[in-house]
């Protein structure tokens, strides 16, 4: 084992460009790291303009909103301000952008001053639009890389996910291979980006043909009529079809993406951009020799920091656990396959570390940051512990009888996607029972026909919600019942670590006291309502909180590189 690592040593004095700020893992590791390692030198903070609100804007607006800015607002007050401008630089950018969008006076003073880039942006949709994804899992990945190539000394750490592995099964060890696919055939990962892009145009192209225009007419003049609208309108006819023209060029970019991961052996384009971007990586690694991959696994509710159960979006296991509190109860997933959560605060403390290392030189080329070789959680055992919350919450704040005395009890357990109560068997029932309540004999009474369409209604919002949580289920298929993974995590282990806040242990997680007690209460509050239209619970802080209109005199050691250190 190498020398011991300390953290707050190594990051003292010391730069890092932050990208993926405004999400849910760079908002914990970018407050983690100003909380607990308050010597690290400037963070410099890469966000995108939205809506014509510069950087600066965008990050006043997220530490005053966030609940996860809480520890920093508890332990600053009004001095937090301050605090930030000392340590933190908004820098207006676009990844998605060559040069990343920068002004070249700001480029070139941060490829002088910047120690350590953590490339944690990203886009974390399973199926989005391939365009999106290429431009920015790819893409942004590409122009991360130009900048660290042109920096006089930037170490990079690029955040990845453990299933870049795709529908590769058994034991995932910690691994770089070029031009990865997982059929094992040969891969070009240029070639492929080549060939995707051509196939952008094409969908583009069809969609300006004269044959795809009449299409879109004629379903927009459906739509017009089956409202009861004019259909005479040009207006009206106009904004239709091109809504229309949005939303097919949209569908048609998600197959395409999707049939070129499935053709390879991805389960969804998320993974296909995120491995993409590691093999463009793995060739420039002669260029960029201090370089780490990170792969977390499925990311979740953190442990503890900055406090038990803080989550944000709606992803990875939120809308599993939301369906299983409903009357659908039986989960299609294969009894025995890791389930491998691992814990936001957990996944901080990796990147810490693999960013010490790069600052050391002792980096492993890639680290994988998750909990089922030596603490599994399986999809069965999540099940019950999710089934055993919900019944908790409804005993206990059920909003009706039926909820809190018999959907309290209703159990929830892996099954076989074909089971009697699958989702697509129920939708068929319901179906079913529509298509019956509206063939009652034109001769029976006028009330049992009306009684009978309100029944058939409720069936098709059944049917249609069924629907909806089949289509979800399928995008976890192959996380939940196809594959099987069990993804090494060795490397973080190996590096002894001085600061007992910063270490990665896994076999310290009781699944059951995390699951009921913080993960499942954090999605309840976080998350839930999103599912349901509503808004989360707002944070407001104590002390109202903005930035100094003119940036406080850096400490020493937190200046530009050159500065005493």
């Amino acid at each position: 084992m190498a020398n011991p690592i300390s953290i707050r040593r190594t990051y003292a004095g010391r730069h890092v460009l932050l990208t993926g700020a405004s999400g849910f893992l760079g908002k914990v590791w970018l407050v983690m790291m100003l909380d607990l390692v308050p010597e690290i030198g400037r963070v410099y903070v890469i966000l995108r303009k939205k809506a014509l609100q510069p950087a600066r804007e965008r990050f006043e607006k997220i530490v005053a909103s966030s609940p996860a800015f809480a520890p920093l607002h508890d332990r600053y007050g009004a001095d937090l301000g301050r605090f930030l401008v000392e340590r933190v630089e908004l820098v207006d950018g676009d990844l998605a952008e060559p040069d990343l969008g920068l002004d070249p006076a700001v480029a070139r003073q941060l490829e002088r001053d910047v120690d350590l880039v953590i490339h944690c942006a990203g886009l974390v949709d399973f199926d989005p639009d391939i365009r999106d994804a290429l431009t920015t899992n790819v893409d942004g990945t590409e122009h991360i890389a130009n900048f660290v190539e042109r920096s006089d000394h930037a170490a990079l750490l690029h955040i990845s996910t453990c299933y870049v592995s795709g529908t590769r099964n058994g034991e995932i060890p910690e691994q770089l291979i070029p031009d990865y696919a997982p059929d094992g055939h040969p891969f070009d990962t240029e070639l492929e980006r080549r060939d995707a892009r051509a196939s952008i145009e094409r969908i583009l192209a069809d969609h300006e043909g004269d044959e795809k225009e009449t299409e879109l007419h004629k379903q927009a003049l459906q739509q017009i009529r089956d409202r009861g609208l004019n259909p005479n309108n040009s207006m009206l006819l106009r904004n239709i079809t091109r809504r229309l023209k949005r939303q097919s060029i949209k569908n048609a970019m998600i197959e395409e993406g999707q049939r070129r991961a499935y053709k390879r052996g991805w389960p969804n384009i998320y993974t296909y951009s995120k491995s993409m971007a590691e093999s463009l990586l793995i060739a420039r690694k002669d260029r960029i020799p201090r370089m780490s991959i990170l792969r977390p696994a499925i990311v979740e509710s953190s442990m503890s920091y900055p406090f038990p159960g803080w989550n944000q979006g709606f992803n990875t296991s939120g809308p599993l656990s939301y369906v299983l509190g409903t009357w659908f109860r039986h989960l299609p997933a294969r009894n025995n396959n890791p389930f491998d959560v691992i814990p936001v605060d957990y996944v901080a403390r990796a990147i810490t570390i693999a960013g010490a290392a790069l600052l050391e030189g002792c980096a492993a080329p890639v680290y994988q940051c998750g909990t089922s070789d030596i603490n599994r959680l399986t999809v069965e055992r999540a099940c019950e512990l999710t089934a055993l919350a919900h019944r908790r919450h409804l005993r206990d704040r059920g909003s009706t009888p039926i909820e809190r005395v018999l959907l309290s009890r209703w159990d929830a357990v892996a099954s076989d996607p074909e089971h009697l109560l699958s989702t697509e068997n129920i939708s068929s029932v319901a179906d079913g029972f529509a298509k019956l309540m509206r063939g009652l004999p034109k001769r029976w009474p006028t009330g049992l026909h009306r009684g009978a369409e309100r029944w058939a209604k409720k069936a098709d919002s059944v049917r249609d919600k069924l629907n909806t949580i089949d289509r979800m289920l399928t995008l976890y298929l192959p996380f939940i019942y196809e594959n099987h993974f069990v993804f090494h995590s060795k490397a973080l282990r190996e590096h002894e670590i001085e600061e007992p806040e910063f270490v990665v242990d896994t076999t310290d997680i009781d699944w059951r006291v995390y699951w009921i007690g913080i993960h499942m209460p954090g999605l309840r509050k976080w998350c839930y309502p999103l599912f349901e239209g509503k808004t989360p619970e707002k944070y407001v802080p104590k002390i109202p909180f903005s930035l100094p209109q003119q940036p406080a005199q850096a400490p020493s050691g937190a200046g530009l590189r050159g500065e005493a250190r």
